[in-house]
This record gives C-alpha cells, sequence and structure tokens, in this order.
C-alpha cells in the first residue's frame, strides 16, 4: 500500500511539473509588447491577448467595446466609421504602400523579408516587380470597389503585397467557396494560393485576413465609394464573410500589423482587434467558442442561449423578445439569456441597409429569380495587373450567369530619361525615367565622367592601326595624289591672303596637313573594310 501511495505521489509531481513546464511555452508565444516600427508578431500564432498593443488608448469613452457591441447594426456602422475615419491621420499614397512593405508586413520585425499574401511565400524587399518577386495586391478590387491608387486604394491596412503571379491569377474574382476549380500557383514549383473559378478562395490559414480586410474597407471607405457600401461586392455572400473570419482567428502577425499601420497612418482595423464586432454588425450571434484577442466573444456565451436552448427551457422566452434584438448584447447579461432567441433568425431589418438585392431570395423565396437585372464590373489592364471584362452578375440574387475574360498586363512604357543628378569625375549622376500609362518612376545610374576618355579612345583606335596596314595606307595615298592637294591648298591659299606670305606658308601647311588627314582616315577605313571582308 504504501508503495502505492508513493508511485502515486511521484506520478502527481511528474504531472505538475510537465504542467508547469509547458505552460511557460504557450504563454511566451504572445508578444509582451509590439513594435510600431515593424512588424514584430509571428504567422499562425493564434492572438489570444490585446496586452502589448495599443487598442486601450484607442478605443476610449463612447468607443469602448462594451459601448460598441450595445448599439444596433446600423448605428454600429456609423460610429465604427466615424472612429476609424477620425483617427485616419494621414492619407498614404500607393507608393507608400511599397515603401512601407517591409515594416508592415516583415516577420519578427526583421525589416528585410516580405511575407505575401495567399501563399505566406516570404521574398525578399528588393524583389519588387522582379521575377519571382512581389507586388502590390488590392484585395478588393479596384473594379469592384470603384476606387483607383489612391485613399482606399492606397490605405495601407487594406493594400498586402502578394506574388506577382498570384496576384494575377487572383485578377478581380470575388471571394467565395468554390466546389471545384484550378489552383492559383505562386511563383515558385510547388506554392499555391488557393482556388480559381467563379470565385477567388484562398487557402484556410488566410481567409480570415482577407475577410477582416474586407471588413475594414467596407466600414472606412463604404460611405465614399457606393461599390464598398455592399459587402457582397467583393464577397459571395456576408454568411461566407463570416465563415472565414471564424475559420482562420487573428493571429500575433495581423495583430503587429495592425499596430505598425496605426503607427504610420494613425487608425486601426477594428476587426483586428475585436472580430466578433463584424457578427453584430450583421445583426448575426456571436459564436460562442470563437477565439478573438479580447476573449469577448467567449464572454458573451451567456448571452447567446440558442447555443443551447435545453438549458433555460422556461426562462421567460417572451420577456420584449422583439424590441432591440440586437442592442445591448452585454449590458444586462443576467436577462440576455431572453435575448436574441431563434424566433425570428431571418428578419433583420437593419442587418445591411444597403444590400437589399442579397436580401430579396430570402425575404421572397418564390418566383424564383429571372436575373432580369444584370451587371458587369470590369478593369482595364494596368502596367503590372492584368485586366478583367467583367463578370455578368444578376444584381437582384448575386448570382454569377456569365464568367468574364483576363486581359494580359500592358507592362511598362518608360518614356527617355531625364537627368536629375549629373555625372561628375568624382561621383556618379542619377537619371529618371517614368512611365507614360501609370507613373511608375524608374532611377538609373549614370557612370563616373572619366577624364582620360579621348586618350583611352585615340589609343584604342590606334592600337586598330597595325605598322602593317600603315604601310598599306602609305602605299594607297600615291605622289600624285600629294601633288594634288598641295597644289589645291597653294591655290586656296594665296587668294585668301596674298599680303602675307609668312602666314600664307604656315597656313598652308597647316590646311595639307589636315586634308591629307581626311584623306587618310578615308582611305584607312576603306583599306580595313578590305581587310575584313
Amino acid at each position: 500500500m504504501k508503495r502505492f501511495l508513493k508511485l502515486a505521489v511521484a506520478l502527481l509531481l511528474v504531472v505538475i511539473l510537465t504542467i508547469g513546464s509547458i505552460i511557460p511555452i504557450f504563454a511566451s508565444t504572445q508578444p509582451s509588447s509590439y513594435s510600431k516600427s515593424a512588424n514584430s508578431g509571428k504567422r499562425h500564432v493564434v492572438c489570444t491577448t490585446l496586452s502589448g498593443t495599443s487598442a486601450a488608448s484607442y478605443y476610449t469613452g463612447s468607443y469602448t467595446y462594451d459601448s460598441l457591441s450595445a448599439l444596433s447594426s446600423s448605428s454600429l456602422l456609423t460610429t465604427l466609421r466615424t472612429l476609424m475615419t477620425s483617427t485616419h491621420t494621414k492619407i498614404t499614397s500607393y507608393s507608400n504602400c511599397r515603401d512601407y512593405a517591409n515594416k508592415t508586413d516583415c516577420e519578427n520585425a526583421n525589416g528585410t523579408s516580405i511575407i505575401t499574401l495567399y501563399t505566406s511565400y516570404e521574398s525578399n524587399y528588393s524583389q519588387y516587380n522582379g521575377g519571382n518577386g512581389w507586388n502590390r495586391e488590392h484585395v478588393w478590387p479596384k473594379s469592384l470597389g470603384g476606387f483607383d491608387q489612391e485613399k482606399a486604394g492606397a490605405d495601407l491596412h487594406h493594400i498586402r503585397p502578394s506574388e506577382n503571379k498570384t496576384n494575377s491569377d487572383r485578377g478581380n474574382l470575388k471571394y467565395g467557396n468554390l466546389s471545384s476549380g484550378s489552383d492559383s500557383k505562386g511563383n515558385l514549383s510547388g506554392l499555391v494560393g488557393g482556388t480559381k473559378g467563379s470565385y477567388y478562395e484562398p487557402l484556410d490559414n488566410v481567409k480570415g485576413d482577407v475577410a477582416r480586410i474586407c471588413l475594414y474597407v467596407y466600414v472606412r471607405w463604404g460611405g465614399e465609394y457606393s461599390k464598398c457600401s455592399s459587402i457582397t461586392n467583393v464577397f459571395q455572400s456576408v454568411d461566407v464573410l463570416l465563415e472565414w473570419c471564424e475559420l482562420d482567428p487573428v493571429d500575433t502577425w495581423e495583430m503587429g500589423r495592425n499596430e505598425v499601420v496605426q503607427g504610420i497612418q494613425g487608425n486601426r482595423n477594428v476587426f483586428i482587434d475585436y472580430p466578433e464586432l463584424a457578427w453584430t454588425l450583421f445583426g448575426k450571434e456571436i459564436p460562442d467558442d470563437m477565439q478573438t484577442p479580447s476573449g469577448k466573444a467567449m464572454d458573451s456565451s451567456s448571452t447567446t442561449p440558442t447555443q443551447k436552448p435545453s438549458e433555460n427551457p422556461t426562462e421567460k422566452p417572451t420577456d420584449t423578445p422583439t424590441e432591440k434584438p440586437t442592442e445591448k448584447p452585454t449590458e444586462k447579461p443576467t436577462e440576455t439569456p431572453t435575448e436574441k432567441p431563434t424566433e425570428k433568425p431571418t428578419e433583420k431589418p437593419t442587418e445591411k441597409p444597403t444590400e437589399k438585392p442579397t436580401e430579396t431570395p430570402s425575404d421572397n423565396p418564390s418566383p424564383p429569380c429571372t436575373h432580369e437585372n444584370t451587371v458587369i464590373s470590369g478593369a482595364k489592364p494596368s502596367c503590372t495587373e492584368e485586366g478583367y471584362s467583367g463578370d455578368k452578375v444578376c444584381a437582384d440574387c448575386d448570382k454569377v450567369l456569365v464568367i468574364g475574360t483576363i486581359f494580359p498586363v500592358l507592362g511598362h512604357s518608360f518614356c527617355e530619361p531625364e537627368i536629375i543628378v549629373p555625372a561628375t569625375e568624382e561621383n556618379t549622376g542619377i537619371s529618371r525615367s517614368v512611365c507614360e500609362n501609370c507613373g511608375e518612376e524608374m532611377l538609373d545610374l549614370i557612370p563616373k565622367l572619366n577624364s582620360d576618355n579621348n586618350s583611352e579612345n585615340s589609343s584604342e583606335i590606334g592600337s586598330e592601326i597595325s605598322s602593317e596596314t600603315s604601310s598599306e595606307i602609305s602605299s594607297e595615298i600615291s605622289s600624285e595624289t600629294s601633288s594634288e592637294i598641295s597644289s589645291e591648298n597653294n591655290s586656296e591659299i594665296s587668294t585668301e591672303d596674298p599680303n602675307n606670305t609668312a602666314e600664307e606658308s604656315g597656313c598652308g601647311s597647316t590646311v595639307s596637313i589636315s586634308l591629307i588627314c581626311i584623306v587618310t582616315s578615308i582611305t584607312a577605313g576603306f583599306v580595313l573594310s578590305k581587310k575584313k571582308k
């Protein structure tokens, strides 16, 4: 018996020591603080806390989570738009999205690598637009958003580096789930960024990134661009968007990027800090087992009785169930078990006030849609991105009726270089060429000037004329030719200044020598050409 007790105690100590050694390992995966100068997070390590971020100082006053989560869908949209717009203090340019990429999209704050969006491939910052390099991806395509390469089209929260080939494969397809399609391949053999077909479906480990970026564009820029005011202009449906957001939770790298971008342009992507607000935004139930940085989704499990209806079968199921179905989900936790029941799962008039086309089929399941109203949204090809003729889509049910055609990349057309820093004997110069199509600039170095260029050229020319060639040239110039040259020179000199015989003689010699040199050069060229033949 004593031996058994000793053995049991020993095993218990082993378990305790093992657990004690494992806990610090998991705890250490969360950065103690995030850098604002370069991304210090790590890809695919789930972010489980807002500690170490600037979130606490960003969400204050009426913008705390408790205040935001208590709002209705339409009020939340307006409030978040005000927050992310008022704090957006620097409007970046499209060039900034390239220049800052080694800060926003590096890993472990190394400042040299670029983590591409779809393949998670680590490219070198210097490989921008190279053969196996990267370029800038509009996660919400320009043709589907109505913007170009400014404002929404140059927002650091929106633009992400992508491998050249994957970016081209994606084109301007909307995001959605596919049952079949072809691989969207990366630059290197074996790399895959997703599946393309009637939609573009990225890999599971970046679906959340894509969803949260599109949520940001929808809220931040939906008031300025009409095409951005409907999330189904870029996503198959709201349900797919939320599914992806839950499937791929925020990792510490995504949080680190949020921190760096805030340091540059002032605002944060709210849906990285509080992904659960996406469900409130669309009037949906927050999944009670969803992992989020704030942990608020799990805290709200007591407010979502529809997940476990058998636990409270008799608790006043009709105590104000329809007064404010999406308001104040966390203000009265003791009453919330009766809030948001399953009485009216499809009646969400405030879910997306601007997305009436996608709500029509669910409100009127019959008769079936006849696809009378269609839209086509295409994009012209650019120097670095393919164009697209656009899918023919039903404006009522959002079904893709005809798949569009991809147009090839145009390529840059640079004008004549302009010297902006002249070269000297001590320093190299710099010239600049600008693409006539997109305004992209290319800088080139101009070699230093060499004062010995003339002498070097002369020696090179002289070395080509060998002694053998010289003798041939001499033989080609006959005495008759020499006498003709002399007589022509003398007659020409005498007509110019008959009164100055001393100058006549000197001038005659100079002209004669010059003409002889000219004839010699011509003859030398003729002889050399004969020798080459």
